[in-house]
């Protein structure tokens, strides 16, 4: 690899992040203009602090691949599919699973509108894909803007596919139900490979339970939902 493929390589990283380039030179111990003027192509860095800055975001230069000893956390945006799609050609491999988590509504309330997360499994690498959250009028609070909606698939990933098989790859997935506080360990990234496994590996296709979730979050009475069904059978 050359310095503009190293480049790029840390722009997706701390795009995905979601912390701004200061904050990782900081922790890399270069000047922070110097960061972000080398990721601009308008200065150099030394190959020792270049070295420095991808292993912080835990890429190995010599191997040219992100660390697959620890569970990743990337920030996504679902107004912003290129950047995922360009992680993804980057960093996975194919075929990538992937899995939808949800917060186990009947532990403690604080819990039950933990952030949206998916677990993504691909070759050795573990990813934590956490939903970005803005608010688009004064009225809205992030919490607001995350409830019931759909926000992430695995046709946005070369590759990517459901861990249950048999949904397409552009509909949604019935849930993971995981307690609150794990959800916040996978968030932080604290979570072991061994109980991100564990919880992929619950993946499990749809059940009436997880229908009728499903339609309470989107404001649906049983009676609607039937009308749904019988609107779809052919006759």
């Amino acid at each position: 690899m050359n310095e503009s493929d190293y480049r790029r390589i840390v722009q997706l990283l701390v795009e995905l992040s979601d912390r701004p380039v200061t904050t990782w030179a900081r922790i890399c111990g270069i000047e922070p203009s110097n960061a972000l003027n080398w990721l601009r192509g308008s200065a150099t860095l030394s190959n020792e602090k270049v070295a420095r800055f991808l292993k912080v975001l835990s890429f190995d230069p010599d191997t040219g691949k992100l660390d697959p000893s620890r569970v990743h956390v990337w920030v996504v945006s679902p107004h912003k599919p290129e950047l995922l799609k360009e992680a993804g050609e980057e960093f996975l491999e194919s075929p990538s699973v992937m899995a939808i988590i949800s917060p186990d509504f009947s532990g403690p309330s604080d819990f039950s509108q933990a952030p949206q997360i998916a677990l993504l499994r691909s070759g050795p690498l573990r990813i934590v894909l956490s939903r970005k959250l803005f608010t688009s009028k004064k009225s809205d609070t992030p919490r607001s803007q995350k409830i019931g909606s759909s926000w992430i698939w695995p046709s946005l990933l070369p590759g990517g596919r459901w861990k249950v098989e048999g949904i397409p790859s552009s509909e949604d997935a019935p849930p993971v139900i995981a307690p609150g506080p794990f959800l916040f360990d996978l968030l932080l990234g604290q979570a072991s490979l061994e109980y991100f496994d564990a919880i992929l590996e619950k993946a499990a296709p749809w059940d009436w339970k997880d229908i009728e979730s499903l339609a309470k979050k989107k404001g649906l009475t049983a009676r609607e939902v039937a009308e749904m069904i019988q609107d779809r059978t052919p006759r």
